[in-house]
């Protein structure tokens, strides 16, 4: 083990040592495409089709599948295991995902599902319901694709390390160092006005985030120089509130939103930003607040988010409103509301979608 001494204030010599435990690890991916699904609806519950085996981190595995369940209990379900290789030693670390793939190869965030253990078999009983996959369109010409991603700690390694080496590199801090831009003014180029309030901001920053305000800003450049204006240009926006706009800034500057301690804190303050990111090509803004959105429906509210959801073209949002409706216990609960009666006046289009999934059930 590395050693360095040097001298403390009183004459004694201090001695330093270091070591590391490191986790070599090694990972695959493995595509299991199912073609002719309805004809392996003939398989019997509790009985797999077994997918050719596959080698990741020196090991063999297989993906079972269980068209009908893996038991009685999971008739409706779709049942998925990763089985390692009979001839493997007993405790293999591993990490393993299983995804639906939708059309464009993607993983579909509801239909992931993720372990880790010291493996023999292990996966879910319950991956996706055969309901929810048929009426989906990631069943296609009958076929649909999963994913499985593994990763196999290979072994842990113990080693010395240098005293004298160069410090650790610390995590990326480029969101602090705009953050801090946003917060003094520094330079600042642009003054928004919003309800009253006055923003300061970077025309290169907001620019670069948002394709709608590059091309606002852009002209507002070319009028201010051609007017003999000076270095900052003044714009005003309507129709936001002014923490909306704060908000939006903030993402912006740190791709971050900021924290909501309350539950009715976010559930006013998420919308407002999912039509902001609309207003400005703001996909990933959009998305981030769809997914906080949907931590927040519940019989209480689950009205009024379906009905923003289908007014603003929240496809994933409405699914999973949707989706908490399709059980009668949620549905009897939301009717109590009458958050779906008034969801019949203010969108009715949604309350049709709504209909035509529980006929489907």
């Amino acid at each position: 083990m590395a050693t360095a001494a040097s001298t403390t204030g009183g004459g004694g010599r201090l001695s330093r040592s270091a070591s590391a435990i490191v986790a070599v690890t090694e990972s695959g991916q493995h595509l299991l495409r199912i073609d002719g699904y309805s004809h392996t609806m003939d398989v019997p519950t509790g009985s797999d089709i077994k997918s050719p085996p596959f080698r990741v981190g020196g090991h063999s595995w297989r993906i079972c599948y269980y068209p009908n369940g893996l038991s009685s209990a999971w008739t409706e379900y779709i049942s998925l295991f990763l089985q390692l290789g009979g001839d493997a030693p007993q405790g293999v670390w591993t990490r393993h995902t299983f995804s639906l793939l939708g059309r464009e190869g993607k993983p579909v965030p509801y239909f992931t599902n993720s372990g880790k253990k010291i493996f023999t078999d292990w996966g879910t009983s319950a991956f996706i319901r055969r309901s929810e996959l048929e009426r989906s369109e990631h069943l296609r010409d009958d076929s649909f694709t999963i994913r499985c991603d593994v990763t196999v700690v290979r072994e842990i390694q113990t080693k010395t390390v240098d005293v004298g080496a160069a410090p650790v590199v610390p995590p990326p801090d480029l969101h602090r160092h705009l953050g801090g831009l946003l917060a003094t003014g520094e330079a600042a180029d642009v003054a928004f006005e919003v309800d009253g309030k006055t923003f300061m901001a970077h025309r290169c920053v907001l620019m670069a985030r948002s394709p709608a305000l590059r091309a606002q800003l852009s002209g507002l450049s070319e009028e201010s120089a051609d007017a003999g204006g000076g270095s900052t240009i003044a714009v005003r926006i309507e129709d936001m509130e002014a923490q909306d706009f704060e908000a939006l800034l903030r993402y912006m500057y740190t791709d971050s939103l900021p924290e909501m301690g309350e539950q009715g804190e976010a559930a006013a303050m998420l919308p407002d930003l999912v039509a902001a990111a609309n207003r400005y090509g703001m996909e990933r803004l959009r998305l981030l607040c769809e997914d906080k959105l949907r931590e927040l429906v519940d019989a209480r509210t689950v009205a009024a988010i379906l009905a923003f959801a289908g007014e603003h073209h929240c496809h994933g949002l409405k699914e999973a409103c949707l989706r908490f409706l399709s059980d009668p216990e949620n549905l009897r609960e939301a009717v109590k509301t009458n958050g779906l009666e008034h969801l019949s006046k203010s969108c009715p289009s949604v309350l049709v979608d709504l209909i035509a999934k529980l006929a489907a059930e």
